[in-house]
């Protein structure tokens, strides 16, 4: 359905048939018709923030109206899977009169960075925002390296300081 915004811009006279049939031609071309929720092609995405800290990754998404049963959060080595379906439908007897949203699947994939320790990812879903924690795995989390300090190095120690056997 497209919104009329015809109503907010200035009438002039001597343009108006032809940014009418502008705003036509755009709306038609991409308006969205009722969703398909019976294919790939009626997917929807869902905005999201995702930050790192040392410890891992945190995502949260909006995700207002759904259903926390159909939420489905996968997570595979550095990928963040989430799925899930807003089920709304009109009341038994009512009329639509305004659709500007009605059933409809999402599917978010991202790809972190780092593996991620998937024993530990927690996900919590309040007040249609959806927060997932990510912890990096053990393999993946950055290793402070202790440099050792000696006088000599191995092959120096058995051939002299001065790179000579001694005889």
């Amino acid at each position: 359905m497209a919104i009329d915004l015809w109503r907010t811009r200035p009438y002039t006279a001597y343009n108006a048939p032809l940014r009418q049939w502008v705003d036509r031609v755009f709306d038609d071309a991409f308006a969205r018709e009722t969703p398909n929720t019976s294919g790939s092609a009626g997917f929807q995405s869902l905005p999201v923030n995702v930050w790192e800290t040392p410890e891992g990754y945190q995502a949260a998404l909006l995700a207002p109206g759904l259903d926390e049963q159909s939420i489905n959060v996968t997570v595979h080595d550095d990928t963040l899977a989430i799925e899930g379906e807003l089920t709304f439908n009109v009341p038994e007897g009512g009329k639509p009169i305004w659709q500007e949203f009605g059933p409809s699947k999402f599917r978010r994939s991202l790809r972190l960075g780092s593996a991620v320790d998937p024993g530990r990812v927690e996900a919590m879903f309040k007040n249609g925002l959806l927060l997932v924690t990510m912890p990096k795995a053990e393999h993946a989390k950055p290793r402070q390296i202790q440099v050792q300090v000696g006088g000599t190095t191995p092959a120096a120690a058995t051939s002299g300081a001065n790179g000579s056997s001694k005889k």
